[in-house]
């Protein structure tokens, strides 16, 4: 990987900097796009910003270019709901005994309505954000939810707030996350909890071209992701990688603000560490591992177990009702 210093058009989101190293010049596509890392902070993101405008990119265009329809197919439902599934049980260790029913909970990015509908189901109230109108009106209609079709910058503060607010694989989509982060922390609690998944840029299994994509203007480490919380006023009660390494997984709640300074001490030799790691995903060290080879039949054997038990059900309710009735009932 050769590495080139340049003086960047967008400011590292976390210090304010211009100093950095361009890491590629190509998404996994092979189409143009610049991935840089900042050096005070080893922060990694797209620049420059690759679309003229994010919110309307993400109200009309993404969905469509990235999942291929204008609303969710049932195969697509069915694996988030799993992952929804996932995902609260590795929340609910984190919940106070006072807010285990009842709690007012918050899904940032709720996609097609999953995570919201499970919520609901286990006696919380629940809503959510959802910019993109096809995924957000099928929330609405299809399952009943309270889901705004608004970007975040455009939804308003409740009276109430929540106890728990949730971004799943939206953090790396935003671009200022820290002020966004910041903008959703003030409708929490002070007793409540914030938590964020985001794929690790760092994920030692992945080839190296795989990693750059239009839509993900930033790249997240397990360290990057914990200083970027505490620059909106987040402390990490955990956040580190999850599986096999390939997401990272962060609960946080309500603390004082970092400063930038703050930021750089934290990350101090943090641009050393991740040009390291990413140097580590040549294209042999890629094709070396087992995994790599073992992840195309199972990828396989799931998309069909996926495709048929999808189109058991006649709707998308009926996927979810099925998938959520153990945890419901227990």
């Amino acid at each position: 990987m050769e590495l080139t210093d340049i003086h960047s058009a967008r400011a590292c989101p976390l210090t304010g900097t211009h100093e950095a190293v361009l890491l590629t010049s190509r998404d996994r596509h092979g189409e143009k796009l610049n991935n840089i890392c900042w050096k005070d902070t080893g922060f990694i993101g797209v620049d420059p910003i690759p679309m003229p405008d994010v919110e309307e990119f993400y109200k009309t265009d993404y969905r469509q270019q990235y999942k291929g329809s204008f609303s969710p197919q049932k195969r697509h439902v069915l694996r988030a709901a799993r992952c929804a599934l996932d995902r609260f049980r590795r929340i609910s260790p984190h919940f106070s005994k006072q807010a285990e029913t009842g709690m007012r909970t918050l899904d940032a990015g709720a996609s097609s309505g999953e995570f919201v509908f499970l919520m609901n189901k286990l006696g919380h109230t629940a809503m959510g954000i959802e910019p993109n109108s096809g995924y957000a009106q099928h929330a609405r209609e299809q399952l009943g939810l309270n889901v705004a079709n608004c970007t975040f910058s455009e939804f308003g503060a409740p009276a109430e707030k929540f106890n728990l607010i949730t971004l799943f694989h939206v953090l790396e989509h935003l671009e200022f996350p820290v002020e966004e982060l910041k903008r959703l922390s003030t409708m929490l609690r002070d007793d409540g909890i914030f938590v964020i998944e985001v794929p690790n840029i760092l994920y030692p299994k992945m080839k190296f071209s795989h990693k750059w994509h239009k839509a993900h203007l930033t790249g997240f480490s397990a360290k990057t992701l914990e200083v970027t919380a505490a620059r909106a006023g987040l402390h990490a009660l955990m956040c580190g990688e999850i599986g096999d390494g390939g997401n990272l997984f962060g609960v946080f709640k309500p603390a004082p603000v970092i400063s930038e300074n703050d930021a750089r001490e934290r990350l101090d030799s943090h641009f050393h560490e991740a040009v390291h790691a990413l140097e580590g995903n040549s294209d042999f060290n890629y094709y070396s591992l087992p995994s790599t080879w073992l992840k195309i039949p199972s990828k396989l054997k799931t998309q069909i177990e996926e495709r048929r038990t999808a189109n058991s059900y006649s709707n998308s309710v009926e996927i979810l009702n099925a998938v959520y009735r153990d945890a419901v009932a227990s």
